[in-house]
């Protein structure tokens, strides 16, 4: 399972965060000045993310459940145009996400659990082995967010008509059903929208970058 390793284990107790009551300097912990103040905000932070990172799969899904449902809601998800496209349903829901957890939990939240693009190599080292795509800034990411959130607002939130926001959330498995549906959609997106611009770019290769007669609306 996962750990958390601290050499400092001790500035885990309170004695050490914010003092002892009535005593003076040095006891008085950060809560004395402004700069401590925020300093103990990023230390509050760090414990938030060793306890969200320790909890077991079972409390992380129910995590990004709770996540999801409630971003439905907000105001920036409401405004979006019914069929505004995906990749901006991704954008918005990205940072209506970002807004209610650090940038790790949203990555978790979005991504299936069932690796779809190099399983045997961390995300994160993707651009290190993969030169051959230097050119290509593949947004995976924003295209499954973006298909996540409007399988939900078309699903269960302002997009359907027949439910209103006071409606109590769906069942767990309806829910994740519409995540796992909304995965797919955003991938089957992608897809097209890449082989789109392939053949776009294709053709602007071989007319040595003369974009006249090379439409913007194929496909």
């Amino acid at each position: 399972g996962r750990i958390v390793a601290d050499s400092t284990w001790h500035h885990w107790f309170d004695i050490n965060l914010i003092g002892l009551s009535g005593a003076g300097a040095p006891y008085t912990g950060f809560v004395a000045t402004p700069a401590g103040q925020a300093a103990l905000k990023k230390i509050d932070a760090y414990y938030l993310n060793c306890g969200v990172w320790l909890a077991p799969p079972a409390v992380q899904a129910a995590m990004r459940d709770a996540a999801w449902w409630s971003i439905i809601w907000q105001d920036i998800v409401i405004e979006l145009p019914r069929e505004a496209h995906l990749r901006y349903f991704g954008a918005v829901g990205i940072d209506a996400l970002g807004r209610l957890a650090p940038r790790c939990a949203v990555f978790d939240w979005v991504w299936p659990k069932e690796p779809i693009y190099k399983p045997v190599i961390p995300w994160w080292e993707w651009r290190e082995v993969v030169p051959e795509l230097d050119f290509t800034n593949i947004p995976i990411e924003q295209y499954m967010a973006g298909g996540i959130l409007r399988e939900l607002t078309h699903s269960f939130g302002v997009h359907n008509a027949k439910r209103s926001i006071s409606d109590k959330p769906p069942s767990q498995a309806q829910l994740r059903e519409a995540i796992a549906r909304g995965t797919e959609k955003g991938l089957d997106a992608l897809k097209a929208d890449l082989q789109r611009e392939h053949a776009m770019v294709g053709k602007l290769v071989a007319e040595d970058f003369q974009v006249k007669g090379l439409s913007t609306r194929e496909g």
